[in-house]
């Protein structure tokens, strides 16, 4: 995406008579940061927010739940802003104040969890791979004549609790571009999802079907798939004048940026179509989409650190096995609809629970020996939490690899895939590279 910076003046809601000047730059990652010429009267901000409540004030002078802004005549929204440096010893005299932003929002001036917008169109890595979008390319030809298409695609829709998510891709038509040396032809295929609301809603009710569909796609190309671009659809059009002197409606687009824990490489080469787990083919989008939501909030908490561990970045391999022998845990009572800590189901057994939810033969080709694998998972998980170390004679990299692999398994058992995908799979990228 490459840095952007935003320069206009910013303001708390309802006081833009005290507005400041400032820079808004969005780095690389999406992270975001307002650098203030000025200052803004924060302590005012808290006690607005919480006029009967003087510790909360104390706390939310931290923090300030919304800026707004306007740039080039554009007006911008900051969500859930951090003060991080300042200069001077009171809001009138500081010089220079710096804030990190935890969203920001440019095209509307929102208030916090205003449900303001109606859609979504997000862009995420591995989208074209897992929708097999290369299928839809046609080369012919001679020597004479070389000719090549790409065929319309229907959409795919699916729905759940009244929301929407459609995958829409969109051939955009061949072009010619005459350089010194050549002709170039050349087209491509536009991937993206929609997710519609029933009604209105806060941008963070998107992020959250947003973060679900990224981990669908992170479970199905076994790697991160990370948010490219997000616009958000606001609930009011906008209302422009055509040529003729007409009213003209259109779309009111917001764009919406934020840090993320994995940064997208959107130019990066997607992953050959035998390197995914499985891919959309394999189970209609309209069965496969709402299973997986259902299952990814009925196990919340397991599916956080999960999903946690792909998209961050290599750590020990101790902390990862640690990690991952406790999501298993989680996931066990997840689906159980039972607390972890709370009942009295062991470890062990809880072990033995998650490997007779797969296909057996998918199974055996991860896990050989379910009870050795219990054991030594219940081992290591054990002298991890109490010493930080563990001398134990199984590798323990081999066994962070084959707890996950086994996790993916449930996880795709779980959201309906069928066995021979399920074998698949295990017969391919989830098995261990030496074995």
């Amino acid at each position: 995406m490459g840095e952007r910076t935003f320069r206009g003046h910013w303001w708390l809601p309802g006081k833009p008579a005290d507005a400041a000047p400032g820079q808004l730059v969005v780095d690389d990652a999406g992270r975001c940061a307002l650098e203030l010429i000025g200052s803004l009267d924060l302590g005012s901000a808290a006690a607005l927010e919480h006029p009967d409540d003087p510790k909360a004030r104390a706390i939310e002078q931290e923090r300030v739940q919304v800026i707004h802004g306007l740039v080039r005549d554009q007006p911008v929204t900051l969500l859930n802003c951090f003060p991080t440096a300042m200069d001077g010893f009171s809001h009138r005299d500081r010089s220079r104040l710096d804030i990190t932003v935890q969203d920001a929002l440019i095209g509307a001036h929102v208030e916090h969890d205003e449900p303001a917008f109606r859609s979504a169109i997000v862009e995420i890595e591995n989208l074209t791979g897992w929708l097999g979008i290369e299928d839809q390319v046609q080369r012919n030809g001679d020597a004479d004549c070389e000719a090549a298409s790409v065929g319309r695609i229907e959409d795919l829709t699916a729905e759940f609790d009244g929301w929407t998510i459609t995958a829409r891709r969109t051939p955009q038509p061949f072009r010619s571009d005459v350089l010194h040396a050549r002709v170039s032809v050349s087209s491509f295929v536009a991937a993206y999802v929609v997710v519609h609301a029933p009604e209105p809603r806060p941008a963070r009710d998107y992020h959250r079907v947003i973060l679900e569909f990224m981990d669908l796609l992170t479970l199905a190309a076994g790697r991160p798939c990370g948010q490219i671009s997000l616009t958000l659809i606001h609930r009011d059009n906008q209302v422009m004048a055509d040529r003729d002197g007409s009213a003209v409606e259109y779309e009111t687009r917001v764009e919406s940026f934020g840090g993320r824990i994995h940064t997208a490489e959107p130019d990066r080469k997607a992953p050959h179509d035998w390197e995914f787990r499985f891919r959309c083919a394999d189970l209609p989008f309209a069965d496969l989409v709402p299973a997986w939501i259902r299952l990814r909030r009925r196990t919340a908490d397991a599916s956080n650190v999960f999903f946690g561990l792909q998209y961050a970045r290599p750590t020990y391999t101790e902390a990862r096995l640690l990690l991952i022998a406790i999501v298993a845990e989680a996931l066990s009572a997840g689906m159980a609809g039972t607390h972890p800590l709370k009942d009295k189901v062991s470890y062990r057994t809880r072990l033995r629970q998650l490997a007779g939810i797969p296909d057996e033969v998918a199974v055996e080709r991860i896990v050989p020996d379910v009870e050795a694998w219990a054991q030594d998972l219940h081992r290591a998980r054990n002298t991890l939490a109490h010493t930080g170390n563990d001398d134990a004679e199984r590798d323990l990299f081999e066994l962070e690899w084959v707890t996950s692999s086994l996790l993916s398994l449930v996880f795709m058992a779980e959201t309906g895939l069928p066995r021979d995908v399920q074998r698949r799979a295990a017969s391919t990228v989830l098995k261990l590279p030496w074995s």
